[in-house]
């Protein structure tokens, strides 16, 4: 470190950083594709890729990776809240198809109120409590058959009784881009807390978890919890899941005013 320190004094400069430098735009680059980490980019740096087209003829990307090739353009395109709306309308079409009775909520930087939108997260539940349990494969079916899901990343992914999928969905039309779509059906006492955790920001949902765990308490997606033991930072109990019908209890429970999905974006 001190031989560093006098190489920049004495020559303004450090040797070491000129190939990191070149490498910057390439691995942000390489990033940017859909399911390529950070260890995946450096990887493909080292063999001597340099391009997208590189990673395409001479890499081995995986299939969620050839995808988020096919479409890297329009993953990175963010797209106008009004086509936001229009693909959460023909998500709830589906949902409504099977249960008129589900609920159907866009979640993510759109319900907080951004005028551009990464992708689209939609959230699906039944106020009865039972009735969500199989609609999330007879939903996706419909929306596989309209031809609306055109790829699928990660068709089934569950997390407790909460089920999730990650795919493609492209509006009919011409002139139409593909956009980032996730589907995730939970119960309806997980609700309040899911639709907190999946509208966001992150650094909201980091600041309410670091406030929960000042107050003995754990919040994540699927409840808030009371009378939880931890010693230092390992959880050795889970405590008990408190009743959060709606996102202004789970504030209330914490002991911090409400604040409207607009205001989280920290």
């Amino acid at each position: 470190m001190a031989d560093k320190i006098e190489e920049i004094m004495e020559s303004g400069h450090l040797r070491k950083l000129d190939h990191i430098g070149d490498a910057v735009p390439v691995l942000e680059l390489f990033t940017n594709i859909w399911g390529a980490g950070a260890k995946t980019a450096q990887l493909w740096y080292q063999q001597g890729f340099r391009t997208l087209e590189d990673i395409r003829t001479k890499a081995h990307p995986s299939n969620t990776q050839k995808i988020g090739l096919k479409h890297y353009d329009d993953f990175l395109d963010r797209m106008p809240r009004e086509e936001a709306a229009a693909i959460e309308k023909v998500v709830k079409d589906a949902v409504h198809a099977v249960d008129a009775n589900l609920v159907a909520m866009a979640c993510g930087s759109y319900r907080r109120g951004k005028a551009t939108c990464g992708d689209v997260d939609v959230l699906i539940s039944h106020p009865d409590g039972k009735s969500h349990k199989g609609v999330f494969s007879k939903v996706l079916q419909i929306l596989h058959d309209s031809g609306f899901l055109t790829d699928d990343l990660v068709s089934h992914e569950e997390n407790g009784e909460q089920k999730k999928y990650m795919g493609v969905c492209c509006l009919p039309g011409p002139g139409r881009r593909h956009r980032r779509l996730d589907v995730i059906v939970v119960p309806y006492n997980e609700f309040a807390c899911s639709l907190m955790y999946f509208t966001g920001s992150a650094h909201f949902n980091r600041s309410m978890r670091a406030l929960a765990k000042t107050k003995n308490m754990s919040l994540s997606e699927h409840s808030l919890n009371k009378d939880v033991v931890r010693q230092g930072s390992l959880k050795v109990h889970g405590g008990t899941p408190l009743p959060t019908p709606t996102e202004k209890d789970v504030f209330n429970l914490l002991g911090i005013p409400y604040r409207a999905p607009q205001e989280r974006d920290w």
